[in-house]
């Protein structure tokens, strides 16, 4: 397969392919349950050649929309060569053949059921993609189908974190919904002759456009690095208990990670969850009455859930990625796809709270959020004093093994939220329609304990709960998210 030189990696993508390269992490998903034409089976076929003709059903049905979107957006017919020396590097396929990046499971999935569907997300974050095979993007699609339902499917875009952010993904499927809903016929003079295969050209799309330090993004300054620098010794040359009065260890888990960095493999859990219909809805009303976003409100579900089943936590930092698109000058185009992000952390004190408390603590955390978003977009700046790829990267992450000597990894709680996702309704779309969507990353092995993944729609709030295999208790997992939704419940009570 030929490929394209593009351009060498960027701070934020060398950041994202060293986890991998340390093994500290999979990839993110978005899942969509959809709800389009049924889809009827030739009864006389065996089950092998009716996988062949549901596939070629979805591929006649995806394969346009998404051959737009590649077109549309570099950033899906990219590779990455020489992945782990100082000259890694974007490539660009030639193309690729859609149907060997597009999965439909052998087995049948009852993609509905909340616990089954979770199992096919945590699944496709334990992916690693082959970042050596040059023949394929470093996405894919997984699709579900079930006899019972054959009118409804489920489909988890995976990609590899050093080709798109959180947004990205979100604009994957705004987009492909936007084309799959748009009727527009098939290209057929891009299928092989056999009916089962389909081309996507990608040397007649756009350019890749430069990394986020390139675009002049916020930098840190060098009050920024001597205050960072000065925390680093004071951990170091305080004694203990001075230590751990002014830097507190947070939480980081039931039990401890790895000792050995040579084990450290990420495997993902996940549980799903979600809220909708008039409760939520009585949720939304709330918020702008109390001048909070959904996003604040969940945050402070989040920690008086935590609160009351670790009642014996003295401290948790939480973790809000932000996206950074709007900091750079000129702005990001809110619909170009790559990684954008920055972070902002947020150490809460407790126990927990009292129940009239929690408007004051969404209120509180936003205004903190908010206040230091500009300097939370500095966050990827600092990865130029890692000025050694990939040593020094893969350094800092197997380096957090050692943050917390006891539980082996940096602990805390991480929200992500890609925020609100334009949905239509069945008269606007025709015969598709998505029902849910979920967003879900990778466990982190070695940084933060749990991480709590949001997308919310006109009418729902979907919530994944995802962690490192063995370091949660699973039941304490559970309990957690159905305190989550009941904290959501009452809110407006």
């Amino acid at each position: 397969m030929q490929t394209t030189p593009e351009r060498p990696l960027g701070l934020l993508e060398k950041y994202q392919v060293s986890k991998q390269l340390t093994r500290t992490y999979g990839t993110v998903t978005t899942t969509a349950i959809l709800r389009h034409g049924s889809y009827r089976p030739n009864s006389g076929n065996d089950n092998l050649n009716q996988l062949r003709d549901i596939k070629q059903f979805y591929m006649s049905q995806l394969h346009a929309p998404l051959k737009r979107l590649v077109e549309e957006h570099v950033q899906l017919s990219l590779a990455v060569a020489e992945n782990d020396e100082p000259t890694a590097h974007f490539v660009r396929l030639e193309g690729f053949d859609l149907s060997s990046i597009v999965h439909v499971n052998e087995q049948q999935v009852p993609f509905w059921d909340r616990s089954e569907l979770a199992k096919v997300i945590s699944k496709e974050c334990d992916h690693n993609f082959d970042l050596n095979d040059h023949t394929i993007p470093l996405w894919r699609l997984r699709i579900c189908i079930h006899e019972n339902r054959l009118d409804e499917c489920s489909i988890t875009f995976t990609a590899h974190h050093v080709i798109i952010d959180g947004k990205s993904l979100a604009l994957f499927w705004q987009n492909l919904y936007e084309e799959i809903t748009s009727n527009k016929s098939d290209s057929q003079e891009e299928k092989q002759d056999d009916g089962h295969h389909y081309w996507i050209n990608t040397q007649g799309g756009t350019r890749l456009m430069p990394p986020y330090e390139d675009r002049n993004a916020p930098m840190p300054t060098a009050w920024n690095m001597a205050g960072v620098i000065s925390r680093m010794i004071a951990k170091k040359v305080l004694p203990g208990f001075l230590a751990q009065r002014w830097f507190p260890q947070s939480w980081a888990g039931d039990y401890p990670g790895a000792a050995n960095k040579a084990q450290i493999q990420h495997h993902t859990l996940v549980r799903a969850i979600d809220l909708g219909g008039t409760i939520w809805n009585n949720v939304c009303v709330a918020c702008r009455e109390h001048g909070v976003t959904p996003h604040a409100a969940t945050m402070a579900a989040l920690v008086m859930a935590f609160a009351e089943l670790y009642p014996e936590v003295k401290t948790v930092s939480t973790c809000t990625p932000l996206d950074c698109r709007s900091f750079c000058n000129p702005p990001v185009p809110e619909d170009e796809m790559g990684n954008f992000f920055g972070a902002y952390s947020h150490v809460w004190t407790l126990p927990s709270p009292s129940s009239e408390d929690f408007w004051d603590m969404a209120k509180a955390y936003q205004t903190q959020l908010r206040a230091n978003k500009h300097e939370g977009a500095k966050e990827a700046g600092l990865l130029k004093y890692l000025p050694k790829y990939p040593e020094d990267y893969c350094d800092f992450w197997l380096g957090q093994c050692d943050s917390n000597p006891t539980m082996h990894r940096a602990g805390g709680i991480e929200l992500s939220d890609l925020g609100k996702f334009p949905t239509t309704t069945k008269e606007e779309t025709g015969s598709w329609q998505i029902e849910s969507i979920w967003f879900c990353q990778s466990a982190h092995p070695v940084t933060t304990a749990l991480d709590v993944n949001s997308i919310r729609t006109q009418d729902s709030i979907y919530l994944t709960l995802g962690w490192q295999k063995g370091s949660l208790q699973e039941s304490k997992v559970d309990a957690l998210g159905r305190s989550v939704i009941d904290k959501l419940k009452n809110c407006f009570q």
